[in-house]
């Protein structure tokens, strides 16, 4: 019944939002940001967390506070602006995005897009459409049915495909080999197939797909970040292709290439801390993967 309601106020959200013009929908998710960080415990007290934890005593409690709130803003204004999708159309997308980088995109073989969840994460995959690209990203299914079925359909309205995380590998593989770009968000904690990695010089675990693939496949990375100006015009930012080193050790291999990926998110993430999402738990323990790592160095 939680799952129904929560799924009936957020189709009925983004609904009204699509009816409105993008700068009343910005102002309204920038609302809706400050209000959940102030009355939602938990938002406030995640995100201020994770500050902590990544910046030490380098920021005071007063920059903290508002590079939180600035995040919960951002979360606010992404969710808002989540209903336009479908407008960004090749006529009419550079008026809310500039792109950099698309010269770092082999048309051949584009490979994987590693982002974040920075600045307007969903818009990125669309954007990329509208270059001529054919874009398809990893997902995890919402729990409520009704709620993943209508983001599913604003995802791949402009033609993106979306790829469940749980058991999509074959069909990531298949899109990467036939020229796709395959889009993975590679800044949160994963369950499984993951490396140690550290993010912000803290120890953590980040997906190890990508790496994977580059050194079996030969596919290159780039990293693709989107983020929001003063004025809410969005830059687009494709990066140089990912170092890929075959030293003869995979596992090896696997983890540098892993930890070049998640320093380039970093430095990402530094230059626009106030819109990542420190409201996820990044650097949460996970024994099992602990045990599996172990025991794979003891092997």
């Amino acid at each position: 019944l939680l799952q129904r309601l929560i799924a009936f106020i957020s189709i009925s959200f983004c609904r009204v939002m699509g009816l409105l013009p993008l700068p009343v929908c910005r102002a309204i998710g920038r609302a809706l940001g400050i209000v959940a960080f102030a009355l939602v415990p938990r938002v406030r007290r995640v995100a201020l967390d994770n500050l902590r934890k990544a910046y030490g005593d380098s920021l005071s409690e007063r920059e903290i506070h508002a590079i939180a709130r600035g995040a919960a803003i951002n979360v606010g204004i992404v969710a808002a602006e989540f209903a336009h999708l479908p407008r960004l159309a090749p006529e009419n997308v550079a008026r809310w995005v500039t792109i950099e980088g698309t010269e770092y995109l082999n048309r051949e073989r584009p490979g994987f897009m590693l982002a974040a969840h920075l600045g307007n994460w969903e818009w990125m995959a669309t954007v990329l459409m509208n270059l001529g690209f054919s874009v398809a990203e990893v997902v995890r299914p919402l729990d409520a049915p009704a709620l993943n079925a209508y983001v599913d359909r604003i995802r791949t309205s402009r033609g993106v495909r979306t790829i469940d995380k749980t058991g999509g590998g074959q069909e990531m593989l298949r899109l990467l080999k036939e020229g796709w770009i395959v889009g993975v968000l590679a800044d949160q904690s994963p369950r499984e197939s993951a490396v140690p990695v550290t993010f912000f010089g803290r120890p953590c675990w980040a997906t190890v797909a990508p790496a994977m693939v580059a050194l079996r496949q030969k596919m290159p990375i780039v990293v693709v970040t989107m983020t929001r100006d003063a004025h809410g015009h969005y830059t687009l930012r494709i990066s140089p292709p990912v170092s890929v080193e075959r030293t003869g050790d995979f596992r090896a291999d696997i983890v540098a290439i892993t930890q070049r990926c998640q320093d380039l998110l970093e430095q990402h993430v530094r230059a626009h801390p106030e819109q990542w999402l420190w409201l996820h738990r990044r650097w949460k323990a996970r024994p099992r993967l602990e045990e599996e790592w172990a025991n794979k160095q003891r092997g």
